[in-house]
């Protein structure tokens, strides 16, 4: 361009002080010399990009190609905002902002993107579609080391249960519980606790929002379906092991006690306060340490309480199945377990919540299935 209009003229930093039309002019002139079609990365993209780990935090706000709008509420394919408007996303790794195209300003800057042949990693594809996922089907105690952290998995022998409102959860299993119908499971691992902070940031090399280093044993939050998919296909990177989200039913199996199962109303038994974090004994609502409640018959603990779990399934009614046409339903997943926040009739056993994949909340966290 021939002259560098940034707020501080070093040519080892970043250019800024350049406003969207700015950026567009330098992008069409690169394109033009270099014969490769350069272009400024949308919303989703330049997300997932920071998500993924291929891109760390520079500490300035960078443009992106779309119009400022509410994001999609639905598994939309290469999301982008709306068609029209002079007002774009801003974005870091944490926020989004609206900024008028032809705003320039101090650490307002932006990034290069150029288009790939290298698809989605399959494993993401299958699990957003529903596919049956590849397993193990191993079903051990195993402590797996990954990147300096340990994960302590619990095997569960396979078998038949009754899944469902059944008669220790009274009258309080809902419409969402029923038909009662017997399921059967084989064999599987699943982790002691929810995935943690420490695992998280060992995987990953950053935390969500909300989470802090010094919390290490405590589960990590604000963790949408997706969110965890992208850590499980990063972990499985790094072991060379099949990590999933357990299904619905694996986890209500699991949670009863398996073959062991005493037929409590929450994981691990019938007093909510001795086995669960929850809004009865938690006035902070905010989660707390795991391994703090008694264990469940299989030593699992957080099961009822603590953090809300993600399940691999797409939410339907007992009995019926979701359409592959209805991206719609498809965008609903099943999270089991209440939590910190949950009174205690969230926190049973049987208990199922429809939630938006994209979701994230202070008390949503997952563990992990082999």
């Amino acid at each position: 361009m021939g002259k560098n209009p940034s707020s501080k003229v070093d040519p080892n930093l970043p250019v800024d002080m350049v406003s969207y039309k700015d950026c567009k002019k330098f992008l069409a002139k690169l394109s033009k010399s270099t014969g490769c079609n350069y272009f400024i990365p949308t919303e989703a993209q330049l997300e997932y990009a920071y998500k993924s780990g291929a891109i760390k935090e520079t500490g300035l706000r960078e443009w992106t190609a779309d119009n400022y709008g509410d994001t999609p509420k639905r598994l939309t394919v290469n999301p982008t905002g709306p068609k029209s408007g002079n007002a774009k996303v801003v974005r870091t790794p944490d926020s989004r902002e609206s900024v008028a195209d032809y705003t320039k300003a101090p650490g307002l800057t932006f990034r290069l993107a150029v288009s790939t042949s290298k698809p989605c990693d399959r494993a993401i594809v299958d699990a957003i579609e529903g596919k049956n996922l590849d397993r193990e089907q191993v079903s051990s105690y195993e402590k797996i080391e990954v990147a300096g952290v340990t994960f302590d998995m619990v095997g569960i022998e396979g078998g038949k249960f009754r899944m469902g409102a059944t008669e220790e959860q009274g009258s309080y299993g809902d419409d969402t519980e029923k038909p009662v119908t017997e399921r059967e499971v084989a064999g599987f691992e699943l982790g002691r606790t929810e995935v943690t902070v420490s695992q998280w940031n060992a995987v990953m090399g950053s935390l969500p929002y909300g989470n802090y280093l010094e919390d290490a044993d405590f589960p990590v939050i604000n963790v949408s379906w997706y969110d965890a998919q992208l850590f499980i296909l990063k972990l499985n990177s790094l072991s060379g092991r099949k990590f999933r989200l357990p299904s619905e039913e694996e986890w209500e199996y699991a949670a009863r006690g398996g073959s062991k199962s005493r037929h409590y109303r929450y994981s691990g038994g019938n007093e909510v306060s001795s086995v669960a974090v929850c809004e009865e004994n938690n006035k902070s609502l905010k989660v707390r340490k795991v391994c703090i409640k008694l264990p469940n018959e299989l030593g699992l603990v957080d099961m009822s309480g603590n953090a809300w779990e993600w399940c691999q399934d797409t939410y339907s009614a007992y009995g019926s199945a979701v359409s592959a046409d209805d991206a719609d339903a498809w965008e609903w997943k099943v999270m089991r377990g209440g939590s910190a926040a949950s009174a205690w009739r969230a926190c049973r056993v049987s208990n199922r919540s429809r939630i938006p994949a994209s979701n994230v909340k202070s008390t949503f966290g997952f563990r992990l299935a082999l």
